[in-house]
């Protein structure tokens, strides 16, 4: 591990022009790059074989905090790294950043989902779900509750991106993540693999979620979500093999999409593991 104490001012362009993009999502994704922050979400991506970290920024408490894991990361995958004080830490990056630590990593583009090879289990698959935080958490719920996969669909968030990573707690950097392309003929792919599609509703003539999982196979299953907003496109829902919703009270019509998703995927799995 390289490391040195820093002035702001020793720091060469490099690595200021990098710092100061922190939170320049087009500029990171445009030069490769990602951004983890947080003590436990970067001890999480030095330890990933997946991720390749190349910076980092932080305090020598972060330091001193994460040193198991700056001690544990080979001499061929050391990244750089600076250590600042706090006020020159958030100086360098323009805002204050959670724990006194961020990573700059290089990021990978996930591979197409080819359901005859990669399924398995309970996999659940994201259409325009496009807030990073919902998709950080959904990640973290997939990977928490014993999902397998987390499939992208069309017009979702950078799994990437900084708040999905830190929503996610790093679960993105270790859930198998794949794009799901061709769309929609990925669906009728998934339909002939004999992977089982469950599309998630608020209509009140779909089947209730626990009645579903109570018909749920040994096979692989996909569990749909659609957005924030519209929920899942015609599209979607015309590949399920079932249409599923969770028993909501009369006071309130939906639930937020990760929470949903949360509470499928735990019911799905509990009926499975039986």
């Amino acid at each position: 591990m390289v490391a040195r104490e820093a002035e702001a001012t020793d720091i060469d362009e490099h690595l200021r022009a990098l710092f100061a993009h922190t939170a320049d999502p087009a500029w990171l994704k445009a030069h490769g790059l990602f951004v983890a922050e947080g003590r436990l979400v970067t001890t999480r991506l030095l330890e990933s074989p997946r991720f390749r970290t190349v910076a980092l920024l932080l305090t020598p408490t972060a330091e001193a905090a994460m040193a198991p894991a700056l001690h544990g990361v080979s001499t061929d995958r050391r990244p750089y790294m600076v250590v600042v004080p706090s006020a020159e830490l958030d100086a360098l990056t323009g805002f204050r950043l959670h724990q006194g630590c961020v990573a700059f990593a290089e990021r990978i583009s996930p591979d197409p989902w080819r359901p005859n090879a990669t399924a398995r289990g309970l996999s659940v698959l994201l259409e325009r779900v496009r807030d990073p935080d919902n998709v950080g958490s959904i990640a973290r719920s997939v990977a928490g509750l014993g999902g397998s996969t987390l499939l992208l669909g069309p017009e979702c968030a950078d799994p990437f991106y900084r708040k999905a990573v830190r929503t996610s707690m790093g679960a993105v950097l270790s859930l198998p993540l794949f794009a799901a392309v061709p769309w929609p003929g990925v669906l009728a792919e998934a339909r002939d693999a004999g992977i089982t599609l469950i599309a998630t509703v608020t209509d009140s003539s779909a089947l209730l979620l626990d009645d579903v999982a109570d018909q749920l196979g040994s096979g692989p299953a996909v569990l749909m979500v659609g957005s924030e907003g519209e929920g899942l496109s015609e599209q979607a829902r015309d590949h399920a093999h079932v249409v599923a919703r969770i028993p909501m009270a009369q006071a309130v019509d939906s639930l937020n999409v990760a929470v949903a998703t949360a509470i499928a995927v735990y019911a799905l799995r509990r009926r499975k593991q039986r």
